[in-house]
């Protein structure tokens, strides 16, 4: 076998924690929303997957495996033994559906009107913590909620350059402020809650403020702080509230 199948690496791919797709999977029947998300989470988990591709035979009432792959400019066919290696082999065959998914995907999506400008920004944020609650696209960036959503186009009214949740070490830990501006040579960062009333939200929140305060950000100067008062925004107040502070 050759020596690279021979790593103990394989074993640490988990299949319980892949996306693993319907190879009958009616694609057109999903949303854009849907298709996008699919799109990424498999693009972002095929690198994971050992090399080459999984050939199959049969021989009367006989299977057999092999994977195919190009070494040194040269393509290769190494046989595969279902007692000594199974793992591979079922690594493969998820391999192939995933492959043959992004291909209906590809196909599908061909036609829609600005989708791989999405597929491009889902892509950005798919590994970040909680990323499926990413589901808000606008301005090309994807955002957690409508409030959030309504900040960024108001942002974009004004010609505001920003950053969106962007991971930044404060008191020595990686936090991801909702929004981040650069005004006159220093950071202001700005925190849009909209869920203070959940107990796990709330007690996060203030994890994460405690760490803004040992890193010297103080809300009121380089912290600013919106909020969402049952559920609707006040997007003349935060306006006003970024104005003040130069950042537009």
């Amino acid at each position: 076998m050759d020596a690279y199948y021979e790593t103990d690496s394989l074993r640490y791919i988990d299949p319980s924690k892949l996306v693993i797709p319907d190879p009958n999977l009616d694609v057109a029947s999903l949303s854009i929303e849907q298709m996008v998300t699919l799109h990424a989470q498999l693009l972002n988990e095929l690198p994971s997957f050992p090399r080459g591709t999984l050939a199959v035979r049969r021989r009367g009432e006989r299977v057999y495996y092999s994977v195919q792959f190009t070494e040194n400019h040269q393509r290769r066919d190494k046989y595969l033994s279902l007692k000594t290696n199974a793992n591979l082999i079922d690594l493969l065959r998820i391999k192939r559906m995933i492959r043959t998914v992004l291909r209906r995907i590809r196909k599908e999506s061909q036609h829609i009107k600005g989708y791989r400008s999405r597929l491009s920004a889902k892509m950005k944020i798919i590994n970040r913590p909680y990323a499926n609650n990413y589901v808000f696209y606008t301005n090309k960036i994807y955002v957690c909620s409508t409030a959030e959503a309504a900040i960024v186009e108001m942002l974009h009214k004004h010609h505001v350059h920003f950053e969106y949740a962007s991971p930044t070490i404060v008191g020595g830990r990686t936090v991801y402020p909702d929004f981040r501006y650069l005004v006159d040579g220093r950071f202001i960062y700005h925190e849009h809650l909209g869920m203070l009333d959940v107990p796990d939200y709330a007690e996060n929140w203030r994890i994460k403020k405690e760490r803004y305060r040992y890193a010297g950000i103080v809300e009121g100067q380089n912290l600013l702080i919106s909020t969402s008062h049952d559920k609707h925004i006040d997007l003349v107040e935060i306006e006003q509230m970024l104005h003040a502070h130069g950042v537009f």
